[in-house]
């Protein structure tokens, strides 16, 4: 088994979430894993399978040149802007991702959380959120089950879905704070500088974290950490590929 790497740049939204679709659907048991890197050019909105789009403003998004994308995971609403994205496609039930859900997410979490302590940082994966918390719309305004955090603010959110025996998760590593923009899409009530200090105190990113702003070499460089980080967490060689 091998893991097979696809670092795919900067990409519009529909593209990337194309590709993550065709990815899970081309998938059969027993394929060689898949990572798969990211970023969005231009920025853009996804919103949760079950999501109805009209929990936020679709025309704001478009005159800001954001694209709106619905996600083939669930959740809530993300605005893609200063972020690192990863998928991953695999087997399960297999020896290396498990049989469950929870068993998926802890291993892809152990890369996850080697890749932010390479950086000096100390994550954690957070018990969850309460039933009220999860009904909002901003993905990022609380930290789920599963989800990677770093001093009690989250800075990884991800997402899973399962088909058959095979699945795809794929998750935001923030690396700066233009996220809680997506603010500026919800009704007028949300949009309030309170508001908006909550979800920048629920959240950080790589910038905050590290004392400077990250450029594009900065982000190629952390591509390169990630991929090295899940081959060795999942004790596999990597190719690079492409669809």
């Amino acid at each position: 088994m091998i893991l097979r790497v696809m670092n795919d740049g900067p990409r519009p939204g529909t593209a990337n979430m194309e590709t993550d679709a065709r990815l899970l659907a081309e998938h059969c048991p027993g394929d060689d894993p898949i990572l798969r890197l990211y970023r969005w050019s231009p920025w853009a909105v996804t919103y949760g399978y079950h999501q109805a789009p009209d929990t936020f403003d679709v025309a704001a998004a478009a005159d800001r040149g954001w694209d709106v994308v619905r996600r083939p995971t669930g959740g809530r609403a993300i605005l893609h802007a200063q972020e690192l994205t990863y998928a991953v496609v695999g087997t399960s039930p297999c020896a290396l991702f498990g049989d469950t859900l929870h068993q998926t997410y802890t291993t892809i979490n152990r890369a996850l959380m080697k890749f932010l302590r390479e950086l000096g940082l100390s994550p954690d994966v957070s018990d969850g959120e309460s039933l009220e918390e999860a009904r909002g719309a901003v993905c990022f305004q609380t930290a789920g089950r599963h989800e990677v955090t770093v001093g009690g603010r989250k800075i990884i959110g991800s997402a899973q879905r399962r088909s058959g025996e095979v699945f795809l998760q794929h998750g935001s590593i923030l690396t700066g704070s233009a996220h809680v923009d997506l603010l500026e899409l919800l009704p007028s009530s949300e949009r309030t500088e309170g508001r908006r200090r909550e979800l920048i105190t629920a959240t950080t990113d790589l910038s905050r974290e590290l004392g400077r702003e990250l450029d594009d070499e900065d982000l190629d460089g952390l591509t390169d950490l990630l991929i090295a980080s899940f081959a060795e967490v999942f004790f596999l060689e990597t190719e690079s590929v492409s669809l």
